[in-house]
């Protein structure tokens, strides 16, 4: 909402956490999917998302810049843990890695996110919804901050979808009709949605 005070807001580095900061799955209570709304906000907002070494590994330390800062687990002879590769990770970490790099993967790809125009819409019951767009890709980002299932109302976001037909969850490929009246969005979730 402050972005009007910056020259260019879209060159501002975002981050959730850094070395001076608690990590982020710790200061969300090591809750995933909160922490994969945390992610893919950062990873489709406008600015340069900044992620630190360890995120995408669940790294969750809050406490003491010595905690925060610890080592990445691998890399060496003598590490017990090797984090650099699937095998070392869990399957919570591994699902937490391969997330981070399917979102680098579709920052990179589309225009309309790394280099677009944000259009956001007041949260109403928890929801919160924005697009990411330019001329060419419409990416819509609904986030439900209520553990329980909320009801979305599309008609609110008609000024952004009109002309598409088919919402594409980026993650799942899962399909949602952009003329239903309405879609339910489960609690906690994240979607991250292709407009066509």
């Amino acid at each position: 909402a402050k972005d009007y005070v910056y020259a260019h807001p879209e060159k501002m580095v975002t981050f959730l956490d850094n070395h001076d900061l608690a990590r982020f799955y710790g200061v969300v209570g090591k809750d995933f999917e909160k922490f994969k709304m945390g992610i893919g906000m950062l990873m489709t907002m406008r600015g340069i998302p900044s992620l630190y070494y360890g995120t995408e590994i669940l790294m969750s330390e809050t406490d003491g810049h010595g905690k925060i800062r610890e080592d990445f687990p691998g890399g060496w002879p003598a590490d017990s843990l090797d984090k650099f590769s699937a095998e070392g990770r869990s399957d919570l970490e591994n699902e937490a890695f391969d997330y981070i790099a399917a979102l680098a993967e579709l920052r990179q790809e589309n225009e309309g996110l790394h280099s677009g125009k944000t259009t956001q819409y007041v949260p109403l019951d928890g929801l919160y919804v924005y697009f990411r767009h330019d001329e060419a890709t419409t990416v819509m980002v609904v986030m439900n901050t209520h553990e329980e299932t909320q009801t979305l109302q599309l008609d609110r976001f008609k000024e952004r979808t009109k002309g598409f037909k088919m919402a594409t969850d980026v993650m799942s490929n899962k399909q949602q009709r952009l003329s239903d009246k309405s879609w339910e969005i489960p609690g906690h979730a994240t979607w991250i949605l292709e407009l066509r």
